[in-house]
């Protein structure tokens, strides 16, 4: 049997962050983990998303800062043209080895 690596298996999102984060940022939240672990990061089973947003061009760009505990890792991550930004939400992704779930901490 072959391991499977984090991130990878069935996703799930709670109602939660159906509500607060449109569906194109989840997209590309779930796109940064697959990035991450093509380039031959070792990722936590919990990953955190701070999103916020910044001003550049006079545009408003939506900002991910992704972070994990161990081994520690912090990157930010910038999305334009997202519709509905996502602003002072924190998003988990956790990987229960079966699936992974995206959640907002509240949810837990």
């Amino acid at each position: 049997m072959g391991t499977r690596s984090m991130f990878s298996s069935d996703k799930y999102v709670t109602r939660g962050v159906n509500e607060v984060v449109s569906f194109e940022l989840q997209l590309h939240l779930w796109r940064i983990l697959e990035q991450r672990q093509e380039r031959g990061d070792q990722l936590d089973y919990l990953q955190v998303f701070e999103l916020s947003a910044e001003w550049m061009d006079k545009e408003p760009v939506q900002k991910a800062l992704n972070r994990q505990e161990l081994p520690y890792h912090q990157e930010v991550f910038y999305f334009d043209n997202i519709e509905n930004l996502a602003i002072g939400v924190t998003v988990w992704v956790i990987d229960s080895g079966e699936y992974a779930t995206m959640l907002l901490p509240e949810e837990y």
